[in-house]
């Protein structure tokens, strides 16, 4: 053991000299012991070197079993925008099922109004929202009266008659159903729609932007509740019917 410690402490001199010439380069002394203390050092040195470029930079991506280092925030930030793209889709959808449920002449579920297109507004004066422009000029045969679920007025005008949009806003329904016949609705300002039901035929298109005063419809006596030619004419405020007649003379000149 003695002699092989010693062995391993004894020097050697490392002659470097020229393959062809034999001159000499260079020569130093090392033992055993020191090439292997070297060797140990700057393999620790590489191992360190290499763990810290694995560690903290995007190599590591290339060994199997990591990830991407950034994987973690974007999935967190797709999984925000997919929240609120679902919650957009299903504001989208019970928008559409309010707007049903209004030319169905229906009172908006309290529920959807809370979490739809109708969310945390107080209700308002719908006078100082609007100024309305009288749809047709006529004689109301049959008024307003929400407890038997008649949520407009009924509007008996010359035959033919031009029926006006009562105020700005967006067509958002321009179609046949079996009560109404041709029905249009038109989304205005501040959560307020107004419905024109039983008209002969339509003079617009969803998407498309009127004014008041604008010719939207032809009065007729279409639909299966329909009695004789006039105007069924509807206000919603906020997801409640209105009484036309508290902001609309329709017996004007």
């Amino acid at each position: 053991m003695k002699d092989w410690y010693k062995n391993f402490k004894s020097k050697f001199k490392i002659v470097i000299v020229h393959p062809e010439t034999y001159e000499e380069k260079g020569r130093f002394n090392m033992s055993k012991m020191k090439f292997t203390n070297m060797v140990i050092v700057y393999s620790l040195i590489l191992i360190a070197i290499t763990t810290c470029v694995i560690f903290f930079t995007s190599i590591r991506e290339l060994i199997p079993g990591y990830t991407d280092v950034t994987l973690d925030r974007r999935v967190y930030y797709m999984e925000r925008r997919a929240d609120s793209l679902e919650q957009v889709f299903y504001h989208q959808n019970q928008y559409i099922e309010n707007l049903k449920r209004i030319i169905n002449g229906e009172e908006v579920d309290v529920d959807i109004k809370r979490t739809t297109i109708y969310p945390s507004q107080p209700q308002m004066n719908v006078t100082k929202i609007l100024t309305y422009f009288v749809p047709v000029n006529g004689l109301v045969t049959n008024h307003f009266n929400s407890n038997n679920k008649h949520y407009g007025v009924d509007v008996v005008a010359n035959a033919d008659a031009v029926i006006k949009a009562t105020a700005d806003g967006t067509v958002v329904f321009s179609d046949w159903s079996v009560n109404g016949g041709y029905v249009i609705g038109i989304q205005h300002d501040n959560n307020i729609v107004s419905v024109y039901k039983h008209n002969a035929s339509v003079l617009c298109h969803e998407g498309d932007v009127v004014k008041a005063g604008d010719a939207i419809a032809i009065l007729g006596d279409s639909g299966t509740t329909s009695t004789g030619p006039h105007l069924h004419f509807e206000l919603w405020a906020n997801g409640r019917a209105v009484n036309p007649e508290d902001y609309i003379s329709f017996e004007g000149k």
